[in-house]
């Protein structure tokens, strides 16, 4: 393809593009070292899960997504997570400081009331939230912007559903 006529993100798009990109990989670093220091510290962190139907458990809705179980887990979260919330920063940045809260806690109050009676952590729910988000603004607003988002997540994340 000729660099001429390749598609170029407009310059004042930029600026908006880094800002997501890097507060995504931002977020994910917490996690990665959130992890870490559970390793380090020869401890483990599960009490900052939800535990469902149990009062002492609803401390998880605000820290679940933070704790994962395993590195394997940590993995499994952290590209969806990076890749979807660069998008919706990107191409939503209000609404999705506005969603990202509310996906947070309603998906750990969904745990809290419906989960098995066992330690849930890990931001497999606000991966769920975002791709979700994402699929649905793509079907509501249909502009070519909201729509290519909509098709490129659920192409890499549909198996989500």
């Amino acid at each position: 393809m000729d660099t001429e006529t390749a598609p170029r993100i407009p310059k004042r798009d930029l600026p908006q593009l880094k800002y997501a990109i890097w507060l995504s990989l931002a977020f994910v670093a917490v996690l990665w070292l959130i992890k870490l220091v559970e390793i380090e510290s020869l401890s483990s962190f599960h009490w900052l899960g939800v535990r469902p139907r149990e009062w002492y458990g609803l401390l998880g809705v605000l820290t679940s997504p933070l704790v994962h179980g395993s590195f394997e887990h940590l993995i499994m979260n952290s590209f969806p997570i990076a890749v979807m919330l660069a998008l919706a920063l990107f191409n939503y940045p209000k609404g999705t400081l506005r969603a990202l809260p509310l996906i947070w806690i309603l998906s750990g109050i969904g745990i809290w009331l419906i989960g098995r009676p066992s330690w849930h952590f890990g931001a497999s729910g606000v991966a769920h939230g975002l791709m979700f988000y994402l699929f649905f603004l793509g079907l509501l607003r249909q502009d070519r912007n909201a729509i290519v988002v909509a098709m490129v997540t659920f192409f890499l994340y549909g198996g989500m559903v």
